[in-house]
């Protein structure tokens, strides 16, 4: 099917499929794409004045890319506004706002060689910047300490079809610690596939105040995808300093995920330990959490969703607040979300 679009300006051609289509505009073709989901999210203890539930839109985002055959340069630009609400702390949706989400152009100045600069997300992690394309629609212990999207540029060289070494430099200001907030930072990784596996190696070096080692490894057994996301974070001398005498200075922490599918229907579960000591890296009360969450899924079609998540996050001290004012050492989740990608 297709469909034609007149504006003021020019002549642009939509040709739809199920999941994205290609708008010609003058001589160039470029890729829409993108999706958007909503829902509800109830959670006890969250303040004495605080409401228990809300109303999202998790996710709306417009994505263009260029498919130019050939070209030496070529772009990618997501615009839009979403959420990312996480276990610890659900208050990102308060603040959401339509922007610029990412956008890079990527120059290619040698085969195999590709240099994205721009607002780039990262490498590290499992979960992505969307919820429609994560099994589990609020984010996770894990993702709460990695990071996440920066102004910069990254140098990726793909070795083979299957293996691709990365190197970066950003202005990431994200991974403050005891008051210090970095300026920058840098990352070199690995990622690629052997056999039926797929991998991911990075290191993640905040200036000024912690580095990371990110490992992601994934895999499907007949109709059951299976993922590890682990962490291994430790400070710099600045950031040490920065915390009370005696504190911890390296933290870990490990993300199991498991997606049976049934046709239409799957059922992602994940599983997530954490364990920060009093170094203040993944922003737990006391020194660990746990938490369990499950995503029952049904799409009637390719490109829609409907799914309910129930989740439980425990620590090992009382870090929430009840609605009475009185502090709790676990927080449960229920929600539901729909969404739709094109």
């Amino acid at each position: 099917m297709k469909k034609l679009l007149s504006l003021a300006t020019a002549g642009i051609v939509i040709a739809s499929s199920s999941f994205a289509g290609t708008i010609t505009v003058a001589n160039s073709d470029i890729e829409l794409g993108g999706g958007l989901s909503a829902g509800y999210v109830y959670a006890n203890n969250q303040g004495a004045n605080a409401n228990n539930d809300y109303f999202t839109v998790s996710s709306f985002a417009v994505d263009l890319h260029s498919k130019m055959e050939n070209a030496p340069i070529e772009f990618t630009a997501f615009f839009g506004q979403s959420v990312q609400d996480d276990l610890i702390d659900l208050t990102a949706h308060n603040n959401a706002s339509f922007d610029t989400e990412y956008a890079y152009v990527t120059i290619k100045p040698i085969s195999n060689l590709y240099i994205d600069a721009g607002i780039l997300t990262t490498n590290v992690g499992y979960e992505l910047f969307h919820t429609y394309d994560n099994p589990n629609f609020i984010y996770g212990l894990v993702w709460y300490a990695q990071p996440f999207r920066y102004t910069g540029a990254r140098a990726t060289y793909s070795i083979s079809d299957n293996l691709n070494v990365y190197a970066e430099y950003n202005h990431d200001d994200a991974g403050a610690i005891g008051g210090i907030t970095p300026s920058d930072a840098y990352a070199i990784g690995v990622n690629g596939s052997v056999a039926n596996i797929d991998f991911a190696v990075s290191y993640y070096d905040y200036a000024k105040t912690k580095n990371l080692v990110d490992v992601v490894v994934s895999t499907k057994i007949a109709n059951i995808s299976v993922a590890l996301n682990a962490d291994y974070q430790w400070l710099d001398d600045n950031a040490k300093k920065a915390l009370p005498a005696g504190s911890d200075d390296n933290a870990y922490g490990v993300a199991l995920y498991v997606i049976p599918e049934f046709g239409r229907f799957m059922i992602p579960v994940r599983l997530e330990y954490v364990n920060e000591g009093t170094s203040e890296i993944y922003g737990v009360a006391g020194d660990s959490a746990w938490s369990a969450t499950i995503t029952p899924t049904w799409s009637p079609t390719n490109h829609t969703y409907l799914r309910a998540e129930l989740a439980y996050v425990s620590t090992d001290q009382k870090g929430f607040t009840d609605d009475k004012g009185k502090l709790k050492d676990n927080r449960t989740i229920v929600g539901v979300e729909a969404g739709f990608k094109f």
